[in-house]
């Protein structure tokens, strides 16, 4: 006797796309969400480009979004680009507002203590049964896997005035260089509200938010602004994947036990860090599925898993050229000339979906970091930093 149809353990962005997407799909099914925090999807920003998803799936999401932006903009010391690729932000708030609003059953301030494919144990004793389970609880250990990491600190703050921004600003690098590549990513909301994170492509997860939020400050202040209230904080750490394989973060053959969602599964941009297009892909390939149950979802999300893996083998090169051979300001040139590029190469990136001719374009010319340390990068190395337990705000 079964309890409910799907169980989706963790109410991260992945299970709510997951839940949202079978609510429309197959409203037949008995769907529970079970989440250790008090409402769904955490406290998190999520954003991609528009060319990130299909058509379709943008037309889904959008009604998700925080805001929808038509352009976008990076700042260098060098120069200023304006892009017109659409860019979209899905926050905690109104992700929880849509899925619970959707139809799925919802159990909040609910742990789980263990679960397999056929169930979950709740703490206290209780279980539930489905024929499918899914676990969405975050990234957990990566054993062997050689990561860098990138670690951000945000403040969503009211102004005193309108801050004169029509476009997010992706990277604004025109900022010391600390602790690695160091950019400010900005989200303006409405004329007098915004999102600043301080962000940096590191070889450490710490994140000293003291520190950082001075920072924050100071940006704004250099940009003339003059802030009313903080409204919320924000900070993450994202791994920036250098060497190793999926079987590290997703181990093969475990047969009986749950299948994994959103970044337990290994989907996610490995040098953005962007997750939530692979988690519109992985809802859509299981509300394709005819039968759902733990076996046939585990293989069908691991093989779109395995898939984005292999096909990121040359991002993760790029990442050992951006955290082994480059050194100081060279990290910053190495973005400063990728944003030379043609949009469309600009947008194939985001979407982990290159060509031949990009991943030449890329290195083609003359390259911002030395030959001999780029040509040492390319094999495995000991001096790669691991992975360490789990990561803090990835889900």
């Amino acid at each position: 006797m079964h309890d409910f149809d799907v169980i989706l353990a963790g109410g991260g962005l992945a299970n709510c796309l997951i839940a949202d997407r079978l609510a429309v799909a197959r409203p037949d099914l008995k769907v529970v969400v079970v989440e250790a925090g008090d409402h769904l999807g955490g406290d998190h920003t999520w954003s991609f480009h528009a060319t990130d998803v299909t058509p379709d799936q943008d037309a889904w999401l959008r009604p998700m979004a925080r805001a929808v932006w038509d352009g976008q903009e990076v700042r260098f010391p060098s120069y200023r680009r304006h892009l017109s690729t659409g860019y979209r932000t899905i926050v905690s708030s109104s992700l929880n507002e849509r899925v619970s609003a959707a139809g799925p059953h919802v159990m909040l301030s609910t742990r789980v203590a263990s679960m397999d494919g056929t169930g979950v144990v709740l703490e206290g004793g209780r279980e539930i049964k489905a024929p499918c389970v899914i676990d969405g609880r975050g990234l957990s250990g990566m054993p062997g896997l050689s990561i860098g990491y990138q670690k951000f600190f945000g403040l969503e703050v009211e102004l005193d005035a309108p801050h004169g921004l029509a476009h997010p600003i992706l990277m604004d690098t025109t900022v010391d260089q600390i602790d690695g590549y160091r950019f400010l990513y900005c989200l303006p909301y409405t004329p007098t509200s915004l999102l600043v994170e301080d962000t940096y492509y590191s070889d450490g997860p710490e994140v000293d938010t003291d520190v950082l939020g001075r920072r924050v400050m100071d940006y704004i202040a250099a940009q003339g602004w003059s802030v009313a209230r903080v409204t919320r904080e924000e900070r993450g750490v994202l791994p920036v994947v250098l060497d190793g394989s999926l079987a590290m973060v997703w181990p093969e053959d475990v047969t009986g036990s749950a299948a994994r969602s959103g970044m337990r599964s290994g989907l996610f941009h490995q040098t953005t860090g962007y997750s939530l297009p692979f988690a519109a892909r992985a809802a859509d390939r299981i509300a394709s599925l005819g039968e759902l149950n733990s076996a046939s979802v585990s293989g069908a999300l691991r093989k779109l898993a395995q898939g984005a893996w292999e096909r990121q083998v040359y991002f993760r090169l790029l990442n050992r050229f951006l955290f082994i051979a480059s050194q100081g300001a060279e990290r910053r040139r190495i973005f400063e000339r990728f944003y030379r590029l043609p949009q469309s190469l600009i947008e194939r990136f985001y979407a982990a979906d290159l060509k031949t001719r990009d991943k030449l374009r890329i290195v083609f010319g003359r390259p911002p970091v030395s030959l001999t340390r780029a040509l040492g990068a390319i094999p495995p190395t000991a001096a790669a930093p691991r992975a360490q337990g789990r990561l803090p705000g990835v889900s």
